[in-house]
């Protein structure tokens, strides 16, 4: 097991876990934000569970169907992780609509302020190990449920703001009032996600940072190639691919300009983590192309 995969196990097991308790909670004292709460997490299973069969997929080996590998699984997941998240902040407006019609009260605070001081602990031990697991894997899936993590602590620092002025004022009206401004959020939430997961989907650019570094790495070779162009970059899942054309002297034996385009791939691959790079060698059209002695000049390299 990968820590990707074990991540998105651990996860799913955390959210199952709070999930039943938030429920059966909220459900004996009648507390709509604490119900709220539980149905993020019962989100949150879902969410893990397509997280981790997404990750196991992204990571199999390319076979004859998928010569690029299964990279967009991951990004595929988190769209769908978007809809979810999306989705639960709609039910939890129709919910909260519901009780205030009915004007229902809450009994027992105590319970319930216990209940998510809990699950805020818990849920901020899990934020954090998910977010140190992406940012080393590199993982779009694992940040996204990171997010959805981040975005439970602030909806349950709400539901405990709610519990207690409920506690200590009787003001009912703001339990569907504080579920009505925790959906707004995951809606608001969801719809960034989806947006900047969709850019993968669609094979947008690397962020203009990541491309300059790539330009950078290749200018620092600018004595073993005339020029470059066509560099295009993409992003799947937390694979980046990056491709790109090389112009050499034409005198260039196929052997040293074989090298040379290693040691380029090479290095991008070193600075840019978890990238695949494939370099177009092309030969010089320009009449008056450096010779022979230019060429005996400036390729002496050593890719080992």
């Amino acid at each position: 097991m990968t820590r990707k995969t074990g991540a998105a196990l651990t996860s799913a097991f955390v959210a199952g876990t709070l999930a039943v308790i938030k429920l059966v909670t909220g459900l004996m004292i009648n507390s709509l934000v604490i119900v709220t709460s539980a149905v993020d997490s019962i989100m949150d299973i879902v969410t893990s569970s397509i997280n981790y069969y997404a990750i196991k997929a992204s990571e199999q080996p390319p076979d004859k169907e998928h010569p690029f590998g299964h990279h967009k699984y991951e990004s595929l997941a988190t769209f769908i992780q978007s809809i979810i998240i999306m989705l639960s902040g709609f039910y939890i407006l129709y919910e909260a609509y519901s009780k205030y019609i009915n004007k229902e009260s809450v009994t027992n605070v105590n319970n319930g302020l216990y209940v998510m001081f809990f699950s805020i602990l818990v849920t901020l031990f899990l934020t954090i190990f998910l977010r140190r697991t992406a940012k080393r894997e590199e993982s779009a899936v694992l940040k996204a449920d990171a997010l959805h993590y981040e975005i439970d602590i602030l909806t349950n620092l709400g539901v405990i703001g709610t519990l207690f002025v409920v506690k200590f004022t009787g003001i009912e009206i703001i339990d569907p009032v504080v579920s009505v401004l925790i959906a707004v959020y995951i809606v608001y939430s969801a719809l960034k996600l989806n947006f900047n997961v969709t850019k993968d989907l669609v094979d947008t650019e690397l962020p203009v940072d990541i491309k300059e570094k790539i330009i950078d790495i290749i200018k620092q070779y600018d004595d073993y190639h005339l020029d470059f162009h066509r560099l295009r970059t993409r992003q799947a899942g937390s694979k980046k691919f990056v491709d790109l054309h090389l112009t050499l002297c034409r005198e260039v034996s196929l052997k040293d300009a074989h090298k040379i385009a290693d040691i380029i791939e090479k290095r991008i691959r070193d600075e840019i983590k978890n990238s695949d790079v494939i370099i177009h060698i092309e030969p010089c059209e320009d009449e008056n192309c450096p010779g022979i002695d230019y060429c005996d000049k400036k390729v002496r390299i050593d890719v080992d």
